[in-house]
């Protein structure tokens, strides 16, 4: 466990630059998408008010309001939660790969450190875990001042009132980050673990068998999304093959829980066998 710790330690502090950077971004992206949205409609709601003769309040009456969910729906707020995904999905393969880099590897002495090279593997993906958790922890903590701070632009009687739960539940992202059931939380980030377990051991097939390993990778993957869309494929192909969303849930949960099973035993027969440095 000491020596785990002291991995997950050292991965964490590898990505922290990055991570704050990304965290820097999306404070900057988002805020100012929000105050880009709001000056929008003023401005639009200001030529009107001019051109009808109208006041305030009469242009609250008679024109749609502004809606904080608007805000969250541009290309600032979304954009700025899509890279950081790409950022994470790119780390996933960069994470393994950086160690075989440069003339003499690192992987050589990371992986003949005296304990188990699992726990070289497990700090990585607990690593990856941490770092999506932290920004969706920034991302909560944001929303209450993003929220604010659009209330403050936007005059009461222009203006939809919102709840922080409101905001959560209308906006696809965010509702991903931060589902409101527990069971819609665990199925989520069970399914994003699971992938990236998938993921690492791709990685480990091509780490060990080179370039067979890159076909080997690729189709365990293949087949694994495979596995687990099958409801989907064989849906109405035979009047007796209708399958309810219960039982395809049921059934992915229980599939998914085999194939991460069923990756960690094959990432770890390879760690201790087959892959090289």
């Amino acid at each position: 466990m000491n020596r785990y710790s002291k991995l997950l330690n050292w991965e964490v502090v590898r990505f922290s630059k990055i991570f704050g950077v990304l965290g820097l971004l999306i404070i900057v992206a988002q805020f100012f998408g929000i105050w880009l949205n709001a000056r929008a409609y003023l401005s639009s709601a200001e030529i009107t008010m001019e051109r009808k003769s109208l006041t305030a309040i009469q242009y609250g009456e008679q024109f749609t309001p502004a809606k904080m969910t608007d805000s969250l729906q541009s290309i600032w707020f979304e954009g700025s939660i899509a890279l950081c995904a790409v950022t994470i999905f790119i780390y996933i393969f960069w994470t393994w790969y950086k160690e075989w880099l440069g003339k003499n590897t690192f992987a050589y002495r990371l992986l003949m450190l005296p304990t188990s090279r699992m726990n070289v593997y497990l700090a990585k993906l607990t690593a990856i875990v941490l770092y999506v958790w932290g920004f969706v922890a920034l991302q909560f903590v944001l929303l209450p001042v993003q929220l604010a701070l659009f209330n403050s632009l936007i005059p009461n009687e222009w203006r939809q009132p919102i709840t922080i739960a409101e905001l959560i539940g209308r906006n696809r992202f965010i509702h991903m980050l931060l589902p409101s059931d527990f069971i819609e939380f665990v199925l989520y980030y069970g399914a994003g673990v699971m992938s990236v377990v998938i993921l690492f051991t791709g990685i480990l097939l091509e780490r060990s068998y080179r370039l067979k390993g890159i076909v080997a990778g690729f189709l365990y993957s293949a087949a694994a999304v495979v596995v687990l869309i099958l409801p989907y494929l064989v849906e109405n192909k035979w009047p007796t093959d209708t399958w309810f969303p219960s039982e395809v849930l049921l059934y992915q949960a229980v599939i998914g829980l085999c194939l991460t099973a069923v990756s960690l035993w094959l990432s770890s027969y390879l760690l201790r066998k087959k892959v090289t440095v």
